[in-house]
């Protein structure tokens, strides 16, 4: 569940930091620290729940992959719901 909660962040951060900003590449790094903050406060902070050996390396570099591809479409959204707002959008009655 905190995978999921983890990359649902990194959308949210990413989105809004465009929204805000407007700068899409610093949304963008911002974003993709999301995932391996929680990877990394899951290792070093919470009690050990684990059985076998630790593969936080591994989730690290995936997650980190997989957080900023869901980081970079937060900001592709953003961007492009604010490049939609900026062409006028559809027509108020």
């Amino acid at each position: 569940m905190a995978a999921y909660l983890a990359l649902l962040s990194a959308f949210v951060v990413g989105a809004a930091l465009c929204a805000r900003t407007q700068r899409e590449a610093r949304s963008w790094l911002a974003s993709c620290t999301v995932v391996p903050a929680f990877v990394l406060v899951s290792e070093f902070v919470l009690p050990y729940s684990g059985g076998g050996a630790s593969m936080w390396p591994i989730a690290l570099v995936f997650g980190g992959l997989i957080g900023a591809l869901a980081g970079g479409a937060g900001v592709l959204l953003a961007s492009w719901l604010l490049d939609k707002r900026a062409d006028g959008g559809p027509a108020k009655p």
